[in-house]
């Protein structure tokens, strides 16, 4: 278990990106949970975790008492002093659990907790890198069509193009890549939603500017004088 908890811990880090000691206080989060779960919300644990070796160690706190009233929380002196001779009433002393103990169902509980803790990790660097693109092209490639527009894969996320943002009378199909302007990034209980646009990839019109139509489709007058049917709308 523990060369495998490594390795797995090893290789997230390395292929998400993600910070290793945020990865070690997630997974001994998760451990603890698991441990409350199986022996009870009453007990005080504190879990460990060796980067270097893939170790877990549990401890168990309780406090040292004269009269134990809760086992799950106290301990009598006489037994606490056979594990540490210096321990005074009212101190809290720790002794291992096995994470062996936690058995099957804790260890698949645990899993859950880290994978879901480091989605969440992941999607947080998302929206921290693409929140500060906005106004920047990107390119990507034409996944699917949703209700709201088509989805656009990005590389490490996927982006919207929302229909009003579309050019219009513009194809597009799966396959297809596309180049756009990222003009919003939201959070989503889903993860960052990345919003682009073709439309304004479009360049603008300059203000007073007029396209000039010719009535007689380009024609000049035989007599060399402006046709009076050529017109400018605005």
């Amino acid at each position: 278990m523990n060369l495998e908890l490594k390795k797995a811990t090893d290789q997230i880090s390395k292929d998400k990106g993600l910070d290793r000691d945020m990865l070690v206080d997630t997974l001994e989060d998760a451990v603890r949970t698991s441990v409350i779960r199986k022996y009870g919300e009453n007990i005080d644990v504190e879990v460990s975790y060796n980067a270097d070796t893939g170790e877990i160690q549990v401890h168990q706190f309780k406090i040292v008492v004269d009269d134990v009233a809760d086992p799950d929380t106290e301990i009598d002196i006489e037994k606490a002093r056979e594990l540490d001779p210096s321990v005074q009433l009212d101190d809290e002393i720790g002794f291992p659990l096995k994470v062996t103990d936690l058995g099957r169902i804790a260890a698949q509980s645990a899993k859950q907790v880290i994978i879901q803790r480091m989605r969440d990790a992941e999607q947080e660097l998302i929206y921290e890198e693409f929140k500060d693109r906005v106004g920047e092209i990107c390119s990507g490639i034409i996944q699917r069509r949703d209700k709201g527009g088509w989805i656009i894969n990005l590389g490490r996320t996927e982006a919207i193009l929302p229909k009003e943002e579309q050019i219009p009378r513009e194809h597009y199909k799966r396959g297809d890549r596309v180049q756009a302007l990222i003009i919003e990034v939201k959070k989503e209980g889903r993860g960052p939603q990345v919003v682009i646009s073709r439309y304004d990839l479009l360049p603008p019109r300059s203000a007073g500017s007029r396209r000039r139509h010719r009535a007689d489709h380009g024609r000049r007058p035989r007599s060399g004088q402006p046709s009076q049917s050529r017109r400018a709308l605005p």
